[in-house]
């Protein structure tokens, strides 16, 4: 069910008497385009933003893997790790590695 159906269903209606169009109050016509761009959904360009590394290292957390061993992993040091985590996490827009996960999971990353 698309984002714009759920919200006619969860919104009151007004009924015309003598017509049969629905007219949804003014707040709710950009409410799916709006939590989109908020949310990471489509048209955020919140995936397009990740860099390939960051993908890596976001693949490397959904398995449960530490900083320490993420970056022996890849080579690098557990600094630069950090690094990618706080950008993922400014970039998907969470606070936790599990909301990271969950986040790039509904994006197509996982």
């Amino acid at each position: 069910m698309s984002p714009a159906r759920k919200l006619d269903t969860l919104m009151p209606v007004t009924w015309a008497p003598e017509a049969k169009q629905r007219n949804p109050p003014s707040f709710g016509r950009n409410l799916p385009a709006w939590w989109d761009a908020r949310n990471g959904g489509p048209g955020s360009g919140a995936g397009e933003t990740l860099t390939a590394r960051e993908r890596e290292v976001v693949v490397m957390i959904s398995q449960g893997l530490s900083n320490k061993r993420i970056a022996r992993d890849l080579e690098i040091s557990p600094e630069t790790v950090k690094s990618h985590v706080k950008r993922i996490f400014l970039k998907l827009s969470v606070g936790t590695r599990t909301e990271a996960v969950v986040r790039s999971a509904l994006l197509g990353f996982l």
